[in-house]
């Protein structure tokens, strides 16, 4: 039974030992290089070898244990690991077993089965195209060797990028403007890296090639959304982001709770007090304050930013209280007491009043002594 073989665009994989290859710059055109139909006699039993491909005038294993194909040999590695070579004119001359031919080391040091290995006549020049590779003698045309590669590629990792520096939804308070952020991680290609780049709302910057990067990238005030762009030597890319809220400032401390009661002086509850707390803190340049309105039984709860507040009440009929303190824990708990307003005539204060006294005072000795 006869089949055809035509080449298919695989990406290349072939190993053929010291072969340089040519420059892309070349000229090569494949197109002058037709490749003939394949025509595989099924009846040619699969056979193993000991030996590496060798370019030789006679076929069959030579006296240095190499295994020889004649010049101008088409070499096709199937997907069922199963060498086939053929001649010039595309006659089926030896199906070579991949599996059960021996592996030796390549030039790269790694080992592979002998069928991937070639020999060929020193000075020779190797051009690349699709899943072909044609190799040229001294002689020039036609081609000494065409190698075809329709063998199942290795699934190869994808780019995976890790940032170390930053986590997803993270707050960053940052005190110098206009503000930047450290993106600090790693990048993983097999591949090889290419090229890092980081890029946010505000700008973009260049990482280098490196498998860990480390950069300052500007960014905006509030919501940032930063990602991190890396390519391999292949031209793949890969990309990973984090979400990222900036504020302006020094970072805050925690928050805390102050709860109590707010009495006057006789030590009845005050309700309906507004009760305002002030950190001396500032988030994006803005004070930071909580309030809340005193119970009927005269009792209120805040819960606000820093051990640091200054605490104002306020009530008609009261005296404004605003007093500053410093908390030493997270839970606290603060009574306060306001005084009664002193409540005057419409101009007559306490000072008239007690000059008006003076005077009726004079008045009335004046008149005993009338």
């Amino acid at each position: 039974m006869r089949g055809v073989i035509r080449p298919a665009a695989l990406l290349l994989a072939v190993l053929l030992a010291t072969i340089p290859a040519a420059s892309a710059d070349t000229g090569f055109d494949p197109d002058r290089y037709p490749v003939p139909d394949l025509w595989v006699n099924e009846s040619i039993e699969t056979i193993a070898i000991s030996g590496e491909l060798s370019l030789q005038p006679e076929p069959g294993v030579t006296a240095e244990g190499a295994f020889g194909i004649p010049f101008g040999s088409i070499v096709v590695h199937t997907a069922d690991r199963t060498t086939l070579i053929f001649d010039s004119g595309g006659n089926h001359l030896f199906s070579i077993s991949d599996e059960r031919s021996t592996k030796i080391p390549t030039p790269a040091g790694v080992e592979k089965p002998c069928t991937w290995v070639n020999q060929v006549p020193s000075g020779s020049r190797s051009y690349h195209h699709d899943n072909a590779t044609f190799v040229f003698g001294t002689a020039g045309e036609p081609p000494i060797l065409t190698v075809i590669d329709e063998s199942p590629k290795p699934v190869e990792d994808p780019i995976a990028i890790e940032i170390t520096s930053l986590h997803e939804g993270g707050v960053a308070w940052i005190d110098v403007v206009p503000p930047h952020v450290a993106v600090v991680g790693e990048v993983h290609a097999p591949a090889g890296v290419r090229s890092v780049v980081v890029r946010s709302g505000a700008g973009e910057v260049s990482c280098g090639n490196g498998t860990e990067f480390a950069c300052s990238v500007p960014v905006l005030t509030g919501e940032n959304t930063i990602t991190v762009t890396a390519w391999d030597n292949y031209g793949r890319r890969a990309e990973k982001s984090v979400n990222l809220t900036i504020r302006i400032g020094i970072p805050p401390p925690p928050s805390i709770a102050v709860s109590g009661r707010v009495t006057d002086a006789g030590g009845n509850p005050v309700p309906g007090a507004l009760v305002r707390f002030e950190s001396v803190f500032t988030l994006d340049d803005k004070p930071i304050a909580a309030t809340n309105v005193t119970g009927e039984d005269g009792r209120y709860l805040v819960d606000t930013l820093g051990y640091w507040q200054t605490v104002t009440v306020e009530k008609e009929g009261y005296s404004t209280l605003r007093e500053e303190f410093i908390f030493e824990s997270l839970t606290n708990t603060l009574n306060l007491e306001l005084e009664s307003s002193s409540r005057t005539v419409p101009g007559f204060g306490p000072a008239l009043g007690v000059l008006s006294l003076v005077g009726a005072l004079l008045l009335l000795i004046g008149r005993k002594r009338w």
